[in-house]
């Protein structure tokens, strides 16, 4: 009976003393993160900058690509575009409309038409606003035409000429337009529009709108680097079409896709399901085609026979049985076949180009920049990984040290490995979850809205940028710091806990001191000073301690080397662009017929020194097909969407003239390019876009749909912009057409204010559609290039946390384990400032070692971030100039010079006696 009641009051006090010393385990754990603050801090704030680049840099990709698929979907832009070399009639629009997974289809009419703005001749496109609502223009202002002669503009347009809502503005047809492209005006002596599509008189200004079709803010780093000529896109009711223009074909027809507004536009789901209804548009194109040509022919036929009736009439008022009533008819009838046979052959077959929204330059720049930041939010934060790993196995490795004693009377108590672990576990999971928490925060708000809202806005107009949350990522991202981070406390643990606890309670015997290496160098080691031998010493005893202090500070200087070179870099393209390549000064468009007149008025200008005259138009690149033979072509299939297109500039050389004193074209290194007249010359940033080297083939489309295929003759180096360079006889017989100049590159005499001050002279000329001056675009340049100081100074301020944080948690460490060695030196007389000495000469020295391996570093990741840099339209070359360098170094050892400041603290406030008094 006693031993039958002792027994469950024995086993209830065993429960009672268990939850007790779990409830002593749960209070030693969390007293240790106030006892151990700083170092406490320290993972905190390395988890922070690490959970928030992960998360941050990656949110800040997916609210690009969400902005724009939001701002697609708002202006009920198209999936599938189609552009035919005829022409699209109401035939063609319904039975795009009865094809399956067609959602919406629209016919588009659009006219090239040349103004002035602000006193120059410009361009813009107007376009008319379908039935269907699509690719409807964003409102910012105002509200949309719904009467004839009013117009909405872009703010561009309205900055540029210095207009408001309510001005009106004129405009007259452009002869040399395309179909593709379109010119502007608010000038009121504009031609009569009776031939034009477009009814002529004065347009209302009533709103101010943003094209979907071109989201680039022409102030930007983009539209200055694209070098192309400013077309301002203007739109109007279709009640402004004119007589004439009602019945004109379609410029475009324009498709929406069932289901596709609900998917994001980048997505795999979104390309497979266009993909597959373009594949259905392909199974009515050729019958389509075949029907457009017949109609154009016939009409054409119709127009011309119209002019033998009267003839026709004459001959069948003549008497049967005439011999001259039969001649007459004979003729007659073979006027109309050569009629009809002319005109089948001056009309070529209707051909159509399928494009999907790849087509379109902006879309295509959101999905580069975003997959680019969304690289390096995969990069950063596997360095802060890494770092994050050192920190916490250095702070936890030392805590353990701290507490053997009490580790050895644990487990003399009988705790279990887990009860003993517990407390570093609990310290190394609250410092990832705290640091965690604060880096989702920071990362998911903080990040995306100096990216989103203060650098990309100067890059894009786009209304607002949405607030994407991946909350899988942001839980992940803290997982993984925390899996990291516990497995390295449960490693500084694991040593410990498998020793006895007789020797845990035991001090730990100091290391044997052994002979270094400098002590073998007699020369150098007799020559240190007490101090000097000192820190030798202590550099070698603390091996690790000493790599990690390293580590940190090449990490440090590497990134801002590798920053400052980034803004070095880029703030140097236009300066090597114009100083190194394009050696002309200006760069003037005129229409072809007009640039007869230009030349005569530059030849007698006292202020140009040389020009060279030669056809600037717009090229579309791709990937050349296999088969294809070089030449003209009607492209009669449709393109894939999955297919690399770069919009470039394209020059063409008359044959009796020279390029080399406008336009140095050689490799990156430097080897001259030479043009041939098969070939063509194709600039860097366009090869990288397609791979090509020397020999490979690529494939020209101009504005009228005309294909080519070329061979690459040479790589060019080229800071800005996209440019294909080749020679007349080449052009000729590529596209089988005659070469139209209509521009010239223009040396210039005086400074760089005589030559743009040459420039806006010329500007102001009715014949000049484009003038650009170099010197004005080396001084924009710097301007739309500040953002590029946002990202270095990011890299900066991640250097400087990185820095700090490591050479603090190594200083503090290396101060609590050397207390006693310490205080023997102050109790020996040591001053404070020789005490300070004492310890910072180590870190001195170890930084200065960690600085200079950290400034080749930092020029190898500037170049490695430099190839995963996708910028459109820019070539930038590494070019870290010695004061990049001296920056990062100064301050580099700035930061040390800090934290050396700050643990000085600490040195002062080291107890002798408690520090010098037995362990036992």
């Amino acid at each position: 009976m006693t031993t039958t009641a002792t027994a469950p009051a024995s086993s209830k006090r065993r429960s009672h003393r268990t939850a007790q010393h779990r409830t002593a385990l749960w209070k030693d754990a969390w007293r240790a993160i106030a006892v151990n603050g700083k170092r406490f801090a320290a993972i905190v704030v390395i988890c922070a900058v690490g959970v928030m680049m992960l998360c941050g840099l990656n949110a800040v990709g997916r609210d690009i690509r969400g902005g724009l698929d939001d701002f697609f979907d708002a202006t009920h832009m198209h999936d599938i575009s189609i552009v035919s070399t005829l022409g699209l009639d109401d035939d063609d629009i319904a039975a795009l409309r009865n094809v399956d997974g067609v959602n919406k289809a629209a016919g588009v009419r659009s006219q090239s038409v040349t103004t002035k703005v602000d006193g120059r001749q410009s361009s813009a496109t107007v376009t008319a606003l379908n039935d269907q609502k699509l690719d409807q223009p964003y409102l910012s202002e105002g509200r949309l035409p719904n009467a004839d002669h009013e117009i909405a503009v872009t703010r561009q347009y309205l900055d540029d000429s210095g207009k408001s809502i309510g001005d009106t503005l004129t405009f007259s047809p452009d002869s040399t337009g395309s179909v593709a492209t379109a010119t502007a005006s608010s000038d009121d002596n504009g031609d009569g529009n009776d031939s034009g599509t477009f009814a002529d008189g004065k347009y209302t200004i009533v709103g101010v709108v943003i094209d979907p079709n071109d989201i680039v803010n022409p102030s930007g780093p983009l539209a200055l680097v694209s070098g192309a000529k400013t077309v301002y896109p203007m739109f109007v009711d279709d009640t402004s079409l004119s007589e004439t223009g009602a019945d004109n074909p379609y410029t475009s027809a324009i498709i929406t896709v069932s289901g596709a507004a609900a998917l994001n536009t980048y997505d795999d789901d979104y390309l497979t399901k266009v993909d597959d209804v373009r594949q259905n548009i392909e199974h009515i194109q050729s019958t389509q085609e075949r029907h457009r040509t017949d109609t154009v022919k016939a009409a054409a036929v119709d127009a011309a026979l119209a002019q033998l009736d009267d003839q026709r009439q004459t001959i069948a008022a003549m008497p049967d049985g005439n011999p001259m009533k039969t001649a007459a008819e004979q003729k007659l009838d073979d006027a109309e076949q050569q009629i009809r046979s002319k005109v089948s052959d001056a009309i070529p077959n209707a051909a159509w180009i399928l494009r999907d929204r790849s087509a379109i330059t902006s879309y295509e720049d959101v999905k580069t920049q975003s997959a680019m930041i969304t690289r390096l939010g995969t990069m950063f934060p596997a360095l802060f990984l890494i770092i994050a790993l050192l920190v916490s196995l250095t702070a936890i490795t030392r805590m353990v040290e701290e507490d053997r004693q009490l580790i050895g009377t644990y487990k003399a108590l009988g705790y279990t490995r887990g009860e003993t672990m517990l407390k570093y576990l609990v310290y190394s999971m609250a410092a990832c979850l705290t640091g965690g928490v604060i880096g989702d925060l920071l990362g998911l708000a903080g990040l995306p809205f100096v990216f989103t809202r203060r650098m990309l806005s100067r890059i894009y107009v786009l209304p607002e940028y949405p607030l994407l949350v991946n909350w899988a990522l942001a839980v992940d991202g803290v997982l993984l710091f925390v899996i990291v981070i516990t497995g390295s406390a449960m490693v500084a643990c694991g040593g410990s806990l498998r020793l006895d606890p007789a020797e845990l309670m035991r001090p730990k015997a100091p290391k044997a001191g052994r002979t270094i290496f400098l002590q073998r160098i007699g020369f150098v080691w007799n020559h240190l000073s007490f101090l000097g031998k000192v820190t030798a010493r202590n550099l070698f005893r603390y091996k690790s301690r000493a790599l990690m202090v390293i580590v940190g500070v090449v990490g440090c200087t590497a990134l801002m080397t590798a920053g400052f070179g980034m803004g070095n870099s880029a703030l140097t393209l236009m300066p090597r662009q114009y100083g190194e390549i394009s050696t002309y000064d200006i760069m003037a468009v005129t229409k072809p017929a007009d640039h007869d007149d230009a030349q005569k008025s530059l030849d007698g200008n006292d202020n140009v020194t040389s020009t060279l005259p030669l056809q600037v138009g717009s090229v579309t690149l791709s990937a050349a097909q296999d088969g294809d033979e070089s030449g003209s072509s009607q492209s009669g299939s449709a393109q894939s969407g999955s297919d690399s297109k770069l919009t470039a500039q394209l020059m063409v050389i008359p044959d009796d003239e020279s390029i080399d004193d406008y336009l140095d074209l050689h490799t990156a290194d430097g080897t001259p390019i030479s043009l041939d007249k098969t070939g063509v010359a194709v600039t860097a940033n366009a090869a990288k876009t397609f791979g090509l080297s020397s020999g490979d083939g690529i494939a020209l489309t101009d504005a009228m749909a005309n294909t080519a295929d070329m061979t690459v003759t040479g790589v060019a180096q080229y800071y800005t912009g996209n440019v294909v360079v080749m020679t007349q006889t080449a052009y000729e017989k590529a596209f089988d057409a005659d070469i139209a100049v209509n521009a010239d590159l223009i040396r210039a005499k005086g400074d760089a204010d005589a030559k743009i001050a040459l420039a806006d002279d010329l500007a102001g000329q009715d014949q000049y559609l484009s003038v650009v001056s170099a010197a004005k675009q080396q001084r924009d340049f710097a301007k739309s290039f500040a953002i590029f100081f946002v990202m270095i100074g990011f890299i900066v301020v991640m250097a400087a946390i990185l820095a700090v944080v490591v050479l603090y948690t190594l200083a503090s460490t290396n101060i609590s384990e050397r207390e006693r060695e310490l205080a023997t030196i102050k109790v020996l007389g040591f001053r404070r400032r020789e005490v300070h000495g004492y310890v910072n000469k180590e870190m001195m020295l170890l930084s200065a070692i960690g600085i200079v391996i950290g400034l080749p570093c930092g020029r190898a990741l500037l170049g490695f971030l430099v190839s995963r840099l996708d910028l459109p339209g820019m070539n930038i070359v590494p070019n870290v100039q010695w004061f990049c360098y001296a920056a990062a170094a100064a301050l580099a050892f700035l930061f040390t010079v800090l934290v050396s400041r700050a643990t000085n603290r600490s040195l002062d406030r080291i107890d002798m006696v408690g520090a010098l008094k037995s362990p036992e």
